[in-house]
């Protein structure tokens, strides 16, 4: 039988003895040898946390492109009569290629989405709701301006300008509003994960029945999901965490009652999808993740994040962006840059980053140790099947 293969289906008690013949390396090796247990998930979805709500966008909810796009078009000084002669043939004729170079730099026409500052703001309209997923980042709690109150915990204080950003588009909007989570996000990682490397958590502790400490792993692995038959990520897969510095991050945490956060909050990194996310690269890192009774869990994590890195992956897919999502582009830019609140420039004062919160499911895994690049010894369980 060929080691290279990651998925099986055997009953677990068959399958540990497999496993801890296969791999002297212990899994609790791969975060910190002292651990008593050790208990280590893939991620199965990742979104951007929005909790809407009613009424949450006074201003209304960002109209679809074909809305907007008459309003840029407005805005470059066109008469009425030929917008809407121009939106009668979209999305055939010259509009497209007029509101892709809709930018103008000393008076020229100019790509709108690798110079999105060349654009009018068309001024989105922003989140100006009581509650947000989140953390309280800057520590000061309910005197915090442009905060909110999490759903959840209630704490006060909340930092998650990225949620005002993007909670007035109705492909970002999320429970309970919504019956489903926000669209972009889930649907750009359900199409990358079968292809990009996984992102790994490892929870250690003495016992991880009881209240204590424990140490919070979350890596980027050299393996990609494996899918089921209706397209779930599988549970019980075999991960090798990636050597790579820039994707091994350890923190200290607290379990209790069954949710695990972190106590201590340095900085996080973890390489991504150039398409999904080129990085996730906090400041401040907190982390929230509830252990479900049935092995699973789900979670956030936020922090303070370069904005422009957010932008990226909307300025380079460009007017394609807008048409599938229905957003205008630059004015994420400057919604973006508008409401960053964190890490000013010493030269600008200008901030680059924007406090965030990402929401995330996991299902059960094994990581471990990468051994010179080798494919994964260990087969999967199948939840006993």
């Amino acid at each position: 039988m060929s080691s290279s293969l990651r998925f099986f289906k055997f009953k677990p008690s068959i399958a540990l003895a497999a496993l801890s013949a296969a791999v002297p390396l212990t899994l609790a090796a791969a975060v910190t040898a002292s651990a008593g247990e050790t208990r280590s998930f893939v991620l199965t979805s990742f979104t951007d946390a929005a909790y809407s709500t009613k009424g949450d966008c006074p201003g209304g909810i960002d109209p679809d492109q074909t809305v907007q796009y008459a309003l840029d078009l407005a805005a470059l000084g066109m008469p009425p009569d030929e917008i809407k002669k121009l939106m009668a043939g979209y999305p055939n004729g010259p509009v497209i290629g007029l509101l892709i170079n809709r930018g103008r730099i000393d008076g020229k026409p100019v790509n709108a989405f690798t110079n999105p500052a060349s654009v009018i703001d068309p001024k989105l309209h922003m989140v100006d709701g009581r509650y947000a997923y989140g953390f309280n980042l800057d520590g000061k709690g309910a005197k915090s301006p442009n905060s909110f109150e999490d759903p959840v915990t209630h704490e006060l204080g909340v930092d998650n300008q990225l949620f005002r950003v993007f909670g007035c588009h109705k492909n970002f909007r999320g429970p309970p509003a919504s019956a489903t989570p926000p669209t972009y996000y889930s649907a750009e990682w359900s199409q990358a994960r079968p292809t990009f490397p996984a992102w790994v958590i490892t929870i250690s502790g003495d016992d991880l029945r009881k209240d204590g400490p424990v140490t919070v792993s979350i890596a980027r692995s050299l393996d990609s999901v494996l899918l089921d038959a209706q397209g779930n990520t599988e549970s019980y897969t075999t991960f090798r965490s990636d050597p790579d510095p820039r994707s091994r991050n350890v923190f200290q945490g607290r379990l209790e009652h069954g949710v695990v956060t972190l106590t201590d909050h340095h900085d996080l990194h973890l390489v991504g999808d150039p398409i999904l996310m080129n990085d996730l690269d906090l400041s401040q890192t907190h982390f929230r993740m509830t252990l479900e009774p049935n092995g699973d869990a789900d979670g956030l994590i936020g922090g303070y994040q370069p904005w422009i890195e957010i932008f990226l992956p909307f300025g380079q897919a460009g007017v394609g962006f807008e048409e599938f999502q229905g957003i205008d582009v630059p004015g994420f830019y400057y919604a973006l840059r508008h409401l960053a609140d964190a890490d000013p420039d010493p030269r600008t004062g200008a901030n680059r980053r924007i406090s965030v919160a990402w929401k995330f499911t996991a299902v059960p895994a094994f990581v471990v140790p990468a051994q010179n690049g080798a494919p994964p010894p260990v087969l999967s369980v199948h939840n006993g099947q």
